[in-house]
């Protein structure tokens, strides 16, 4: 989560506090998104410090969620 409250703070300019604030709410609208079952993998992914397992941690979610979408169909 570290990467994206860096994230947040270079290109949106936010503060430390709000930018800890918005991920935060980032994460919980991803894990009312996804099944009860997969919550867990969501904290796991997105609650490291270490930059490096965050980034394939988010590539590996991100796989996790297009899957979950083609299950659940595609809103486009």
């Amino acid at each position: 989560m570290n990467e994206i409250v860096d994230i947040l703070q270079q290109k949106a300019g936010l503060s430390p506090d709000q930018a800890q604030e918005v991920a935060t709410a980032i994460v919980s609208l991803i894990k009312s998104k996804v099944p009860t079952e997969f919550q867990g993998m969501v904290d796991q992914y997105l609650g490291g410090g270490d930059a490096q397992a965050s980034s394939s941690a988010l590539g590996a979610l991100g796989g996790l969620l297009g899957a979950a979408e083609g299950m659940f169909g595609s809103k486009s």
